[in-house]
């Protein structure tokens, strides 16, 4: 304003002074006035390239610069470029923040997340809880999928917004069962699709077990009270036979015999139901592992001396392969001999058709550092349809098979806090994998 008052009194002085005749005095104030045009254009262009440098700024979010306010024309200017600048940084470090917050979150919870741009397939965020539920890389596209795990690329396109649904998932060599959730959310004029996939396998596990295990604890509990009065009484009866027939020699009627051979099968047949009851009793039991550090190598060394002569007999071979003998795990040595001379048994069964049968053991580590226990054979392989009913109690492929040899082994295996899993292919074979806790 100064600037601007002094030029119009200089051209005013300038112009009053050449109408007077005054030259000298007229063309002094002509140069003082050309001089504060000059000066002010120049302080207007600067402030123009202040503006247009500090749009450039705001445009692409560089907040780092500082404009001088040492200079006392342009000290309000500027410290009002440095307020905007100062709002802008702190609302970037807040954003930061919550993102950084929103991550560290995401990435705690067991839920898979992933978020991807509808129309590109863009993934625009996932956590590795994803990533390790379905044995997955980091993706940058959900096309990606579509040759790797097209069930599960399918069900990221396909699944309906706001409804929950129950979706069963292979994930390597085992099958996820996810509750799956979507919804979308719009960002940037771009509209995004928002999935979460909550696994519910284990909780499944856990309530079919809990009511196989009911449905065990009434049915023995009904089968032995109903039937041991009747196996007494058969057998009172016939011990009562046998003295009438005693006592009366050849004279005993002809239907003794009859009546003893029915009561003999009576009471035969009713100890074979209490057996039968004793026998899946064991599955309704509570198991109490005795946990201690033990080398898996020096186990299958165990198994192997208690299974091949049996084996062998039946032109089996049974072999241990290792690369790692000092794998140690923190089990219970009898329960997980156990499972795996139930793997053995079944996979006895399977290879008993082929030509050359084999089986082999071998103990290892993941990538992960988790030590595992592995039964391979090269059998005739389970159907798909069959996968997933082998756990359950009473099912069996085996003519004369119990049903209760891989439910007791997936219970033992669950108190160790580790997973079965199974690779399969009919007519080629089948591999048992025991992932375990590791030792020291």
């Amino acid at each position: 304003m100064l600037f601007f008052v002094c030029t119009v009194l200089c051209g005013g002085g300038a112009v009053y002074f050449f109408m007077a005749g005054n030259v000298l005095p007229a063309l002094l104030c002509a140069l003082v006035t050309v001089f504060l045009i000059c000066y002010t254009l120049n302080f207007i262009f600067k402030i123009f390239r202040s503006i247009n440098d500090f749009t450039q700024a705001v445009h692409y979010r560089d907040f780092s610069k500082r404009y001088p306010e040492n200079k006392r024309q342009q000290n309000t200017f500027f410290h009002h470029f440095n307020l905007i600048s100062d709002v802008f940084l702190v609302l970037n470090r807040e954003k930061e923040v919550q993102q950084h917050y929103l991550k560290r979150m995401l990435e705690l919870v067991d839920t898979g997340v992933l978020a991807y741009e509808v129309d590109s397939h863009d993934v625009l965020w996932v956590n590795e809880a994803l990533l390790t539920m379905f044995k997955i890389p980091p993706i940058k596209n959900v096309y990606w999928l579509k040759t790797r795990n097209a069930k599960l690329y399918h069900e990221l396109l396909d699944i309906p917004l706001g409804e929950s649904r129950l979706v069963a998932i292979n994930a390597g060599n085992q099958v996820v069962k996810t509750l799956t959730k979507a919804s979308t959310f719009q960002t940037n004029q771009k509209t995004y699709k928002l999935i979460a996939f909550h696994n519910i396998s284990a909780t499944l596990e856990d309530v079919e077990a809990g009511a196989w295990k009911g449905l065990l604890n009434v049915m023995t509990h009904e089968i032995m009270n109903s039937i041991a009065p009747v196996a007494s009484l058969a057998d009172t009866l016939k011990k009562r036979l046998e003295n009438i027939k005693q006592t009366l020699g050849n004279a005993a009627p002809a239907d003794v015999e009859d009546i003893e051979s029915a009561m003999d099968t009576i009471h035969r047949r009713s100890e074979g139901l209490l057996q039968f009851s004793d026998t899946y009793r064991s599955l309704s039991k509570t198991i109490v592992p005795e946990l201690q550090t033990t080398n898996l190598y020096r186990i299958l060394q165990s198994v192997y001396q208690l299974m091949h002569p049996s084996l062998q007999q039946k032109d089996i071979a049974l072999e241990i392969k290792t690369d790692e003998p000092t794998v140690n795990a923190c089990i219970d040595r009898n329960l997980i001999e156990q499972v795996l001379i139930n793997f053995i048994t079944n996979a006895t069964n399977a290879v008993k058709d082929k030509p050359s049968p084999h089986i082999i053991l071998f103990p290892g580590k993941t990538a992960d550092g988790y030590p595992y226990l592995t039964v391979a054979d090269n059998g005739s392989g389970i159907s798909p349809e069959n996968r997933d009913k082998i756990f359950i109690p009473f099912f069996s492929t085996k003519k004369n098979g119990s049903g209760i040899g891989l439910s007791l082994s997936r219970e033992i295996i669950k108190i160790h806090k580790g997973s079965i899993e199974i690779q399969s292919k009919e007519g080629e074979g089948s591999a048992f994998t025991v992932l375990l806790k590791g030792g020291d």
